[in-house]
């Protein structure tokens, strides 16, 4: 069977949503027939696997693979699915979310079309009406290469993307394997190796957005998520030595540390120690940077940044402590605001429901009096 696109799933304890993601690409308007599903799940606990092994059974064109180890990140999984895809173009989408009906087909058009290395659309989350991605681009954009314009080096989520399997291969990229940011790596090797980069101005995905107990492990901001990352950051810092391409070093880490950085501080399930060791692994990152503009906005993060590359670790601990402070302080009156709002808004409804009922009561009066 001849297949245009692969669309890879890594799974983990998946059962809560894996129908719905399965049903969004057997809806594609590309059609069912034309796609190769591989779904490689990462040992779950519950029953995952039952599930993935019943659809396999159903359909021909759905596949799954054994992974050989458990490693707790996506990227073994995804690198297999790709070792065995049968299809010319690759796409990625997680076990939780779902494609809008002409996704594959909207990107499959655009990469053969244009005989780009990669194309790419934009996401939205569920249940919102605005577009979460890339407000700055408002057409259909084609670059023959990245320094065309390198905004386009703070897009992520491969799953919003399509890959010829060959330019893949022949470029030797695939995911670091048992590290966090592995699409990050992913993705910078696509860019720096693209000859052309086709971004289309449509929605081809839905991310489903969880918090709490049931939160996406990129939500949970603990200990073993935070340190993954600095992992992974070695693993995209070493992807810009293979490619010679460290000009691009203050760009793709002066967005993902300060982001990181700010997580950190923000996190209220590790320790003060934690965070100090964080920090201190963090070093060597931010010793590289030359320039921290345009990220990141918040002065406090971008003064702490420089603090670190500096190696001034008590006072980057000192403004980090302060600004976790001062943040839960500002969220805490947020939250107090929004209900002394709500209360206004509560005593403002019951005086006009009052006033209603006084001015119904004494029209009721007059009508009886002048009758």
């Amino acid at each position: 069977m001849s297949y245009k696109v692969t669309v890879i799933i890594p799974t983990y304890n998946s059962v809560d949503f894996l129908d719905e993601t399965i049903a969004s690409i057997k809806n594609q308007t590309i059609g069912f027939e034309n796609i190769e599903l591989i779904i490689i799940d990462d040992y779950s606990t519950d029953n995952t696997q039952k599930l993935i092994d019943k659809y396999c059974n159903e359909y021909t064109n759905i596949k799954t693979y054994e992974s050989g180890k458990k490693t707790g990140t996506p990227g073994r999984a995804r690198n297999i699915a790709i070792e065995h895809a049968q299809a010319d173009y690759i796409m990625f989408i997680d076990h939780d979310d779902k494609y809008p009906r002409t996704s594959v087909e909207n990107l499959y058009n655009a990469i053969t079309e244009n005989s780009a290395d990669v194309a790419i659309g934009k996401f939205q989350n569920f249940g919102e009406n605005n577009i979460v991605t890339e407000d700055w681009i408002t057409k259909d954009v084609t670059l023959n290469s990245i320094d065309e314009n390198l905004l386009f080096l703070s897009i992520n989520g491969i799953w919003r993307m399509i890959f010829p399997k060959e330019f893949l291969k022949v470029h030797n990229i695939t995911f670091p394997e048992g590290v966090f940011a592995e699409d990050l790596t992913f993705m910078i090797d696509v860019f720096v190796n693209s000859n052309k980069i086709v971004f289309i101005n449509d929605v081809v995905y839905n991310f489903r957005l969880r918090t709490g107990e049931g939160s996406s492990t990129s939500l949970s901001k603990g200990m073993h998520y935070l340190n993954g990352l600095i992992e992974g950051y070695k693993s995209t810092a070493d992807i810009l030595k293979k490619n010679n391409a460290m000009k691009y070093y203050d760009t793709v880490f002066n967005q993902h540390l300060s982001c990181w950085l700010s997580d950190v501080a923000l996190s209220e399930t590790i320790s003060s120690d934690d965070k100090k060791m964080l920090i201190n692994k963090s070093v060597p990152f931010f010793k590289k940077m030359n320039n921290i503009s345009p990220f990141p906005p918040n002065d406090t993060i971008k003064d702490v940044m420089q603090d670190i590359g500096k190696e001034n670790l008590d006072i980057a601990y000192e403004k980090i402590e302060k600004y976790d402070a001062c943040t839960n302080r500002m969220h805490l009156l947020e939250l107090e605001i929004e209900e002394q709002r709500k209360r206004i808004a509560h005593l403002q409804t019951t005086k006009g429901w009052v006033k209603y009922k006084t001015n119904n009561i004494k029209e009721r009066l007059m009508n009886k009096f002048n009758h």
